[in-house]
Order: C-alpha cells, then sequence, then structure tokens
C-alpha cells in the first residue's frame, strides 16, 4: 500500500529530536546549576545527582535497546552493544547510589569497590559497539583509517595525560588495582572517542547525526571520567561536584543518537568518493590539541615525562608516514594520470588516422562521383547531338523531301477542293519541319558555331518577342567558353530563363554574364514573386530543373546557387572553371551537316527534281 504521506514521518521525528534536545539541555544545567548552589554533603543533592545519572544511563540503555530492535536501524548489533555498555554503567552507578545514598557510604572510600563491576565492562562493550559501526567496517582494513587512529588516539591521550592521567598515575597509591582502575576509564574513553571521531569522519548524509550525539556524549563522559580520577587521586571527590553532570547530560545525549538513529533516512548516503574537507582534518584536531598542551607545558617551565616523550614522538610518526603514503599515493596517481594521458594520445592518434584516411576515402568517392557526374553529362551531350543529327540528316531531310514533292504534285492539280486539302497538309508539313528545327536546337544548341554570348543573346531576344517576360542581357566575358563549359553554361541560362516564364510571367529577366576568378560567372535575377526554396535548393517533387543544373555544374568543378524569397523575386547564380580544367567532350562520331534552312529546302528540291532522293519503301 503506497505511503501517502513521505515526509511526515521525517518531519515530526525531528520535531521530537528537537524536544527531547531542549529538554535534555535544560535539565543538564539545571543540575549543574544544582549541584554548583548545594555544595557540601547534602543528602538531598546527592541523591539528586546519583539517581540522575543512573537513570540517564539506564534510558539510554533502554533507548539503544529499542534502537537495536527496530528494522529501520541501519547498525543494529553497534547499538546492541552500546546499550549493554550503558546498562552495564548504569547498574554500576545503582550500586553506587545504594552504597551513598542508602548505606550513607563515604565517595572516597567506594573507589574501588562492587560498583566497579559495573563500571569497567562497560568499556570493552562500548569499543566492541563503536567498532561494529557500519561506516568502519566497510573502511577499517584500509591503512589510512589505521593510521587516523593512531593520531586521534595519541593526541587525545597526550592531552589527557598532560591534564589528567599524568597526575593520577603520579599521586596513585601503591594498590595496583586502584592504580589500574583509574587510568583505565579515562584510557577507555580515550579510545572510544577515537573510534567515533572515525565513524563521524567516514559517515555522510543522516548516518552522521547520530554519531555526533554519540561522540559529544563520550566526550562528557570523558571529562566526567577525568575528573573523578583526578579527585579522587587527590582524595578530594565529592558527589556534589557540577562536573558530574557529564555523566548525566553524556547518557542523555547517547539516549538522543539512539533515538535518532531509528529515525527513517531522507536520503541513503552513497558511497563516499571523495572526503570533505574538514573530515580530512579532523583526525588532526586531536593533534592539534596536543600541540596546543605541550606549548603550555613549556611555557609552564614543566617537563615532559616518558609517556608524554613516547606519545610525541608517535604522533610525529604516524604525521610523517602519513605524509610519506600521501606522497607515493600522489606519485603513483600521477603515473597512473601520465599513463591514461599516453592511452589517449595513442587512441586520438588512431582516430586522427583512422579520420583522415575515412577523408581519404570520402576525397576518392567524391573525386570517383564527379567524375562518373561528368561522363554522365558528357554522355547526356553527346546523345542529344547524335539526336540532333539523326533529325537533321535523316527525319528533317525526308520531311523535307515529302514537302517538295507535296509542293510539285499540287502544281499539276486543278481542282479546288484538293488544292484546299493540299494547302492543309502543307500547313502541317511545314509545321512539322519547324518543329523539328526547334527539337534540333534545344537538343544540340549551336552555341559553339555561333558564339555563346551570340548564341544566348539570340535566345533572350526570342523569348522576348514573345512576349510574356522582359529579357535583358548585360556584361560580357572577356573571351566566350567553348566546348563542354559553353554549353553547359547556355543550357542552365535557358533552364533559369525557362523557369521565370513559367512562374514569373510579366517579370523583367536580367542576365548578367562577367569573368570569375579563372572562370566564367553567369547570373539570372527576375524581379517575380520570388519562392521559398527547398532545405536542399534543389527541385521540389516531380520537378528536376534545379537539380540538373546544380549537378550540371558541379560536375565540371562549378558551382551553382538559388536564392529566392516571397515578393523579392529569384536570383540564380552559377560558375564554371575555364576550358583547361574540364575535360573536353568526345566529337560525336555522326557526321553533323549544318546548312541553312533556306539552302536545305533547294538542294532537296533539286535533288527531288533529279530523281536523287527516294523514301524507303
Amino acid at each position: 500500500m503506497p505511503h501517502r504521506h513521505d515526509h511526515a514521518p521525517s518531519t515530526t521525528g525531528d520535531r521530537r529530536l528537537l524536544a527531547l534536545v531542549v529538554v535534555a539541555v535544560a535539565f543538564a544545567v539545571f543540575s549543574a546549576f544544582w549541584l554548583a548552589t548545594h555544595p557540601g554533603h547534602d543528602r538531598f543533592t546527592v541523591a539528586f545527582d546519583d539517581v540522575s545519572e543512573s537513570l540517564a544511563a539506564l534510558g539510554a540503555a533502554l533507548a539503544s535497546f529499542l534502537a537495536a530492535r527496530n528494522p529501520r536501524t541501519r547498525a543494529r548489533r553497534a547499538w546492541a552493544l552500546i546499550g549493554l555498555s550503558a546498562l552495564s554503567w548504569g547498574l554500576g552507578q545503582v550500586a553506587w547510589t545504594y552504597q551513598e545514598v542508602v548505606m550513607g557510604a563515604n565517595p572516597v572510600n567506594l573507589f574501588p569497590s562492587w560498583p566497579d563491576l559495573g563500571y569497567l565492562p562497560s568499556i570493552p562493550l562500548g569499543l566492541a559497539g563503536l567498532a561494529a559501526l557500519p561506516m568502519l567496517g566497510r573502511a577499517g582494513l584500509k591503512l589510512q583509517v589505521l593510521l587516523d587512529a593512531l593520531l586521534i588516539a595519541a593526541g587525545a591521550l597526550f592531552v589527557s595525560w598532560a591534564t589528567v592521567l599524568g597526575q593520577v598515575y603520579a599521586n596513585s597509591s601503591t594498590d595496583l588495582v586502584q592504580q589500574v582502575l583509574s587510568l583505565a576509564y579515562p584510557v577507555g574513553d580515550v579510545l572510544m572517542i577515537t573510534v567515533v571521531f572515525l565513524a563521524i569522519s567516514r559517515s555522510g548524509g543522516g548516518a552522521r547525526q547520530p554519531l555526533v550525539f554519540l561522540g559529544l556524549g563520550l566526550v562528557l563522559n570523558a571529562v566526567a571520567d577525568s575528573t573523578f580520577a583526578y579527585l579522587t587521586t587527590l582524595q578530594a571527590y565529592n558527589t556534589e561536584n557540577p562536573v558530574n553532570v557529564g555523566w548525566t547530560f553524556g547518557y542523555l545525549l547517547i539516549a538522543l543518537a539512539a533515538f535518532r538513529a531509528t529515525a527513517p533516512a531522507r536520503s541513503e548516503p552513497g558511497p563516499v568518493v571523495e572526503l570533505a574537507r574538514w573530515r580530512m582534518a579532523l583526525p588532526y584536531v586531536p593533534m592539534i590539541g596536543a600541540g596546543a598542551m605541550a606549548v603550555t607545558t613549556e611555557l609552564r617551565g614543566a617537563s615532559f615525562d616518558g609517556v608524554m616523550l613516547w606519545d610525541s614522538l608517535v604522533i610525529v610518526a604516524v604525521v610523517l608516514i602519513r605524509q610519506f603514503l600521501l606522497v607515493r599515493d600522489t606519485r603513483r596517481l600521477d603515473r597512473r594520470l601520465e599513463e591514461q594521458n599516453s592511452h589517449l594520445d595513442r587512441l586520438v592518434q588512431q582516430r586522427t588516422q583512422a579520420l583522415d584516411r575515412s577523408l581519404e576515402g570520402l576525397r576518392e568517392a567524391n573525386e570517383e562521383g564527379r567524375g562518373l557526374l561528368l561522363r554522365l553529362v558528357t554522355m547526356q551531350d553527346e546523345e542529344r547531338r547524335r539526336l540532333s543529327a539523326i533529325i537533321h540528316d535523316d527525319m528533317l531531310q525526308w520531311v523535307t523531301v515529302g514537302h517538295t514533292r507535296l509542293q510539285i504534285a499540287r502544281a499539276g492539280i486543278s481542282d479546288a477542293r484538293l488544292q484546299a486539302a493540299l494547302d492543309r497538309v502543307d500547313d502541317a508539313v511545314r509545321s512539322a519541319i519547324t518543329r523539328m528545327r526547334g527539337l534540333m536546337s534545344e537538343l544540340h544548341p549551336q552555341v559553339v558555331e555561333r558564339g555563346f554570348t551570340t548564341a544566348l543573346r539570340e535566345y533572350l531576344e526570342q523569348v522576348d518577342r514573345d512576349g510574356e517576360i522582359h529579357c535583358l542581357l548585360e556584361g560580357r566575358f572577356a573571351a566566350d567558353p567553348s566546348g563542354t563549359v559553353a554549353t553547359t553554361l547556355y543550357r542552365i541560362a535557358c533552364e533559369a530563363v525557362v523557369n521565370a516564364r513559367k512562374h514569373a510571367p510579366g517579370a523583367t529577366v536580367a542576365v548578367h554574364l562577367s569573368d570569375a576568378d579563372g572562370g566564367y560567372a553567369i547570373q539570372v535575377q527576375d524581379d517575380g514573386p520570388g519562392f521559398v526554396p527547398a532545405g536542399t535548393r534543389g527541385s521540389p517533387t516531380g520537378h528536376v530543373g534545379l537539380t540538373a543544373m546544380r549537378e550540371r555544374a558541379q560536375a565540371l568543378g562549378g558551382w551553382w546557387t538559388l536564392h529566392s524569397r516571397p515578393g523579392e523575386g529569384t536570383r540564380v547564380e552559377v560558375c564554371l572553371p575555364h576550358e583547361s580544367a574540364v575535360p573536353v567532350l568526345a566529337e560525336s562520331a555522326v557526321p553533323v551537316l549544318v546548312l541553312p534552312a533556306a539552302a536545305a529546302d533547294a538542294a532537296l528540291v533539286g535533288a527531288a527534281a533529279a530523281g536523287q532522293l527516294v523514301p524507303p519503301d
């Protein structure tokens, strides 16, 4: 069943946690104030302090056990062990309370005593619980974690020894049990604080907050334990000491940590790829404290004892080893980076060579395609020339002979009705001859024979006489093109004019000739309605005129462009290189007889009269 309110439990848990924190802080402040303002062996104050410490420890144990039973808790085994540690200390505190409050024993005579059987096991149980935290389980075998632990432990031990443990050891009695117990509690606290610091430095997201409460609680316990050990050694400890609030508030914070551990995390922390700077610097905090304590000791004129000296050497050794590992890892990363850069350089070189080969293949394919296109254009022109020659030398001449014979036959007929019929046939034959000559001109315009500029001018004058559009010829070439270039330029210019004639009737079409760098340029501009060209600037579906112009220009190594907008007319531009850069078309194998129309008719009439032209059967 889906949850309707995903964020409501988290918000409610945060509010409850905040309320509990406020209550815990308020109770700790009140306890410290009460103990500070009621010195002396006040029975109520003693009972208030002892009972508060017992209930705080037992409450922390209960909260830890509940966290261990909750399936949402990420480190259930760790919290079970922490709960056993708090329970053990709480039972020891209950025994202390009974002896001090009920039996009226002097606290100076209660150390060591039976309550230590509860206090002392809390240290290994707490260390076992902290070691079971999952953050350390993922990285516990790494040398970096071990060095961090040594650095934190050595720094904290130096501070503790300079402030409390050294005095405890120096002033303790010859009783071995009391001496061991006096040192066991502060040293155990140092070890637990070390583990918590490591856990905090390698945790993230919602998993860090319980560890912060847990770490603060252990620090307060450590302060209270160290003060207790120191004052007990001096025979000056009493229950009404305000420092005793450290145990009460410390276990309240541990209870809050267990409560927070059961709250659902808003986002599961992912694998830590790179530690934040403050986390990397966290192991150095105890070392900085040790350095400050060493400076203070030196300024007071006190000397370092053997423990502090060896501890200092351990700190220096760990820092040097960390730096050595850092340099080693840096060099290893540099070598790996160089290898990766070399590998990338090889890959780039291989890809570049492959790209060069691909480009060379594309260039070869482009040249091959251009050659095939040029061959196609050449074959088209060759075929057009052949068809024009066939029409001129065969079909046109036979039709002309038929026309001549029709005229001869008409001269011998006197019947008016037959003459009228022959006149209609004569008109049809003349129209066929005219169409054949126009078809010949389209198939093979006499550009080379008459000259490019002359042929183009005659064509434009003929279109202008038709009256559909007004044509102008502007500019000139320094030298008329010839061969395939001349034919191609002529066909492209005529095709552009034909398009203007179709789509821009009544417009003015200006054909401008000019010399380009190493070639010939023609611009055909009309002031018609214009249009929106297709993306490829080619012909629309079903039309091939624009595409044919572009392909012909590209086949000869030139270029062709089209510019048009609605209301701004249309402009076609083409540029072809000089004949020296273009293969020359092969001469047609079919002879082309070029005769003026009148001379051809006279020759055919004479041949027909002489009986030399006889149509086939």
